[in-house]
């Protein structure tokens, strides 16, 4: 099958035009239907929902080129988002619990076909999967009566909706592959059944609508990890397939033992999981092994601190925004080596991980002081725990997180000394980074009791930075940094 199949006009701006005033046409259809209330605003929204993503699905059936679907999302991602803050269109945005899936569904559908546009089969189903599974869980979950109900994150699910899920998208993928695939039965059904798995605990580990986002992201990677690392055995139980599953075996025992030590949150355990599975499909064990190193050492050194600091801790569980706030550009990188392999991208990879080693290190080591840190500005003494603050240990223990990164990939991956210098050097400058930042930038609150903290609370007033930067944002900007710097650092070299 050669896509596209079918060219409505000869000019694909025509095709965008119409395709435009077609879906705007059912958001105000939609909006007429939920003012006359012929229908329920949920069955109306499900409906709408389900019409255009249908539509938005096939788009790779009628598009060469990624740009006018690229600009269908854009303009839908803000119009969605205007919508909901002026809280119009209520045929789209209906619903009891505050989300905004209806900007996460656009977002997704851009990042897809910016991404991953030479691979159409893959796009059709990802979102086949959101536009047909994820209405059908809910409806069957909150048609239930007394249905069983979980938390991984924040967004309340039931089991009944989740088994709906899963059991819809795996006959889904597994129908839609036999259509667009020649592999055998037993390939598809293995790749089915692998992503719906991934796909079910998106749907399950969200946040205000956050799977519309991650169910079609994590199933496109899925599927096309799933065939990238598989196509080349020759039978499907083979010997490929055996280390796979034992070393995903492995990661899932090793993770299992941090949510049980309680070093990871369950929303912590579920996202760590996806990012280590899709650096495993689309990665290698160069990728792998760094990370794994980074989240075994840091979760020790953090219990070690724990019990050893000379000042109060509020916890050291990281749920799923940690988790992502420290690797997320990792994983970024990991994915963008993979549309566009070059070595530097490897390179770059591990200066964001040396970063978040020295952060992490940084500030779990620099608990053991008996003084108070000070300031990175000013030098002036400040209160433990607050960001911005440096120590003498704290500064030895970046260095020697860092350092330990480097010498990991020294012995994986042996190249030139003054590239794991670089790499040492750039995470320790991200560590210097994320402190200047904490400094100026990431808000900082005064309680009625004079009392400053970093995370608002009721009647507390916001004093320095900005009310959207937090710790996490922090974090990413960290990680981003050091990969920046360790780019210049290899073009001037």
């Amino acid at each position: 099958m050669t896509f596209p199949i079918w060219l409505p006009f000869a000019n694909e701006w025509l095709t965008f035009w119409f395709l435009l005033i077609f879906i705007l046409g059912i958001v105000g259809l939609s909006e007429q239907i939920n003012k006359s209330g012929l229908i329920p605003q949920e069955s109306n929204r499900r409906l709408i929902h389900f019409f255009i993503g249908v539509f938005i699905s096939f788009s790779p059936l009628v598009f060469f080129s990624n740009i006018q679907p690229a600009c269908l999302a854009f303009i839908f991602t803000i119009l969605n988002f205007y919508t909901l803050k002026k809280d119009v269109f209520q045929g789209i945005h209906s619903q009891k619990n505050k989300t905004y899936g209806t900007v996460y569904f656009p977002l997704a559908y851009l990042l897809i076909v910016i991404a991953f546009w030479s691979y159409p089969r893959f796009i059709i189903i990802s979102l086949l999967i959101l536009t047909i599974s994820d209405p059908l869980a809910a409806h069957v979950g909150s048609s239930t009566d007394n249905p069983l109900s979980f938390t991984i994150w924040e967004d309340h699910k039931s089991l009944q909706g989740t088994i709906t899920f899963f059991s819809s998208s795996l006959i889904l993928i597994y129908i839609s592959s036999q259509i667009l695939f020649n592999y055998s039965n037993i390939f598809l059904f293995g790749m089915a059944l692998f992503t719906a798995i991934g796909a079910t605990i998106a749907e399950a580990t969200s946040k205000h609508g956050t799977d519309n986002l991650s169910i079609p992201i994590i199933s496109i990677i899925f599927m096309i990890g799933y065939v990238h690392r598989f196509t080349g055995s020759k039978q499907f139980f083979d010997l490929t397939i055996t280390e796979f599953s034992i070393l995903l075996l492995i990661i899932i025992l090793l993770l299992l033992l941090a949510y049980k030590l309680k070093s990871l949150s369950r929303s912590g355990y579920f996202g760590s999981l996806i990012m280590g599975i899709i650096i495993m499909l689309i990665g290698s064990w160069q990728f792998l092994v760094p990370l794994a190193v980074f989240f075994i050492f840091s979760s020790f050194i953090s219990k070690i601190t724990k019990s050893n600091s000379f000042y109060r801790t509020k916890g050291s569980q990281r749920d799923i925004i940690q988790v992502y706030a420290n690797g997320g550009i990792s994983l970024i990188l990991c994915i963008y080596n993979f549309i566009n392999p070059s070595s530097i991208n490897l390179l770059l990879f591990y200066a964001s991980v040396s970063a978040a080693m020295a952060d992490t290190w940084a500030t779990e080591i620099g608990k053991l002081s008996k003084n108070k840190p000070i300031s990175i500005l000013d030098l002036k003494e400040i209160q433990h725990g607050l960001s911005g603050g440096i120590t003498r240990i704290g500064i030895i223990g970046s260095l020697l997180g860092s350092c330990l990164i480097g010498f990991t990939v020294w012995i994986i991956h042996p190249m030139p000394s003054f590239i794991i210098y670089g790499i040492i050097f750039c995470g320790f400058l991200g560590a210097i980074f994320d402190s200047i930042l904490g400094a100026t930038i990431q808000a900082k609150y005064e309680t009625q009791k004079g009392e400053i903290i970093e995370k608002p609370i009721k009647d507390a007033i916001l004093i320095s930075g900005n009310p959207w930067i937090n710790n996490d944002m922090v974090n990413l900007f960290n990680t981003a940094f050091s990969p920046l710097i360790m780019y210049i650092f290899l073009r001037i070299i």
